[in-house]
Formats: C-alpha cells, sequence, structure tokens
C-alpha cells in the first residue's frame, strides 16, 4: 500500500511532558514490519516511564514515543520479513521484548535476558521503553516481537496480549499445581489476569489481597478476597489454609510490605512469584525463608508465552472482555493516562485508538 510520509504520535519531550506530534512514519529494517496501529493500551510501567522514574534507563533520552501494548496490521515489510513469511494484511500483536537472537541467553529462549539489553547496534530492542513504540498510528518492529492472531480475534482484544503472557509467564514460575492454592497479592490489572490465567490452569482456591474497587473485581473473576486494610494478611492467609499458607504465591503489588507478605504467607516449600517492581530494595525474612525453604522467583516480561495466550483466549479458557473499561482516541492521551491513574470510573484497562475509534 501507499504509505504517508509523517503521522501523529505522543512524543514525550521530558519527565511528564508530552504532546502529540507529527513525525516522520518509520521505515523498516530487513527483519521488520510497519502495522497500522489499531490499539494501544496504557501499561502500568507507562506512567512511570513518563514520570522520569527511570531516568536514563526507560527511555535513554528524549524527545520519546512510548507505547507497547499494541495491536495492528501489517502495511510494509522489510525484505527478510517477507522471506519469513511475513506480508501485508496480517493482523498482529506485539511484545516489547526483542533479543539480539546470538548471546547465549537469547540461544536458551531467554531473550527477555538478552546480554545486549540496551544496545541497538547490537540487534536488542525494547519497544516503548526505550526503543519507540506504538503510541503512534504506525509501529516499527522486528518480527521476533509479533504474532499472528486469528481473524475471530479483534484487534482491540488482541492488544491485551502482551501483559495477558506476562501473567501467564509469572503464574507458571510460581509452580502451580491443578488443584493447588494460590495467593495474588495487587488487584491491578496485572493481579487480576493472574487470577484468570490461575483459573484457567487448574488452580483450586484463588485468594486475592487487595482493596476497594478492584478487590471486588477479583471477587466477581471467582478469588477470595482479602482486604490489606482489614489486618493482618498473613494471618488472614494462614486462617484460610489451616495454618499452612499457599503453595504457590505471586506479588504483582510491587510494596515492601507486600513482597514481605508473599514471603510469610507461603506455604512451607512454597515458590512466590514476584512481578511487581519495588522503587528500593526491600528486606526479606530470610530465616523464614531458608528454614522453611521458600523459593522467591523474580519474572521479567514473557519470554515465550505470548502465543500460548493468543491459545487460551483462542479457545475460550480466559475472557479478559471484564478488564477492557475505557477507549479514546489518541489525542486524549492525557485524560486517558488521568483515569488510569487515578482509577476513575472503575478504570482497569485504558485503550487509545491512534488511527480513530473504529472496532476491528
Amino acid at each position: 500500500m501507499s504509505m504517508p510520509e509523517v503521522m501523529d504520535a505522543l512524543v514525550l519531550k521530558g519527565v511528564r511532558d508530552f504532546v502529540i506530534e507529527t513525525v516522520p512514519v518509520p521505515h523498516p529494517d530487513a527483519d521488520e514490519v510497519i502495522c497500522k496501529v489499531d490499539t494501544t493500551f496504557i501499561c502500568g510501567t507507562d506512567p512511570h516511564i513518563i514520570n522520569g522514574d527511570f531516568p536514563g534507563f526507560w527511555p535513554h533520552g528524549f524527545p520519546f514515543i512510548p507505547g507497547h501494548e499494541w495491536s495492528g496490521t501489517v502495511v510494509e515489510t522489510g525484505e527478510k520479513a517477507a522471506r519469513l513469511g511475513w506480508k501485508e494484511g496480517d493482523r498482529v500483536c506485539g511484545i516489547s521484548h526483542c533479543g539480539c537472537g546470538y548471546c547465549s541467553m537469547c540461544l536458551k529462549g531467554r531473550y527477555n535476558e538478552c546480554l545486549n539489553y540496551g544496545f541497538e547496534d547490537r540487534g536488542h530492542r525494547q519497544y516503548g521503553h526505550y526503543t519507540p513504540g506504538a503510541y503512534a498510528q504506525y509501529m516499527r518492529s522486528s518480527v521476533k516481537s509479533i504474532y499472528k492472531i486469528p481473524d475471530t480475534m479483534s484487534l482491540e482484544y488482541a492488544a491485551c496480549i502482551d501483559p495477558l503472557s506476562i501473567a501467564l509467564y509469572t503464574v507458571k514460575r510460581s509452580r502451580l499445581q491443578p488443584g493447588d492454592d494460590i495467593l495474588i497479592l495487587g488487584t491491578g490489572p496485572q493481579g487480576l489476569m493472574a487470577i484468570l490465567i490461575a483459573k484457567a490452569l487448574g488452580a483450586g482456591r484463588i485468594i486475592a489481597v487487595g482493596s476497594g474497587e478492584r478487590l471486588k473485581k477479583a471477587e466477581t473473576l471467582g478469588a477470595v478476597p482479602i482486604s490489606y486494610k482489614d489486618g493482618d494478611v498473613v494471618q488472614q492467609v494462614k486462617d484460610l489454609t489451616n495454618g499452612l499458607g499457599a503453595p504457590a504465591v505471586l506479588e504483582c503489588a510491587g510494596t515492601a510490605d507486600s513482597i514481605q507478605q508473599a514471603c510469610l504467607a507461603a506455604a512451607k516449600g512454597g515458590v512466590v512469584s514476584v512481578i511487581g517492581i519495588p522503587h528500593t530494595d526491600v528486606p526479606l525474612p530470610m530465616k523464614r525463608i531458608v528454614l522453611d525453604e521458600i523459593e522467591i522467583v523474580g519474572n521479567r516480561a514473557n519470554p515465550n508465552t505470548a502465543q500460548e495466550a493468543i491459545n487460551l483466549l483462542v479457545n475460550n479458557r480466559v475472557d479478559i472482555t471484564p478488564l477492557m473499561t475505557h477507549r479514546f482516541p489518541l489525542k486524549e492521551f492525557a485524560t486517558a493516562l488521568d483515569i488510569f491513574e487515578k482509577r476513575k470510573d472503575g478504570a482497569i484497562k485504558v485503550a487509545t485508538k491512534p488511527n480513530g475509534m473504529n472496532e476491528n
């Protein structure tokens, strides 16, 4: 198709300084495609990037286009991408990580821990973090970071694959077995998606710790609710589990209290799978961790789980519709961000539409 020369994009000029601006449409390298973006969801990481919480890291500098939870349609392919079977009209969703493909970690399939992280000249990318992202009408992506979606799945629905596959990775790393109790601390979008995944993978009871409307949402999704405002969280978990604790624990809040509670509420020999990122290092109850053999597993992104997440959606094992709450054209990003950050009107997953509000 005939490509425009310019596009609208959300451009981050500095800390909390962003505008919708006309910028050049990117051109693909050999193993890349250009996609017309349908939907980009606001991720919980995006406000931190916008607020300058990772100076010099996410992003490396300004100006910068963020956004990494996206879907769209291929409109242009690089030469190698075409030889690999990608073509105009392919409907795709994206993930943020693109490993170099050559280092020892990438060769093990752990491209989320690529040894060339941060060096685009060595082939690494992280879209929307330090590599230009998807708050734009067109998105440039390596074919290593996109997945085809079926015609039966809406592009808006598909834009949730990135966070859903992160939840899947986090649950799998807890070594949850069918029938096991699982404890999920944090009822933001990631925690709520983890509830859906845990149910799909056969958890016994799903115990969720949170507060307010989002804890109520967790309950409607099938979780046993615990409010951290109603007293000792660890004791409440012990009361529910005959004093044993949960064999699988997910930490999705990223606060010092929540991480410590996760370690204390795990059963003996349990696994604490952590996706929440605290702002500073957190002291841990090491005596308990050692003597009761509690394993703590860190999780970064979603290596090799995006296709599995697509399969769960296609086969109706997971329904993320209840979490998709708001939609805005990209030009109203400031309003969308305000609603997301302040959790207005029950906001959970807030979508932006760079090319208009038509459903696809």
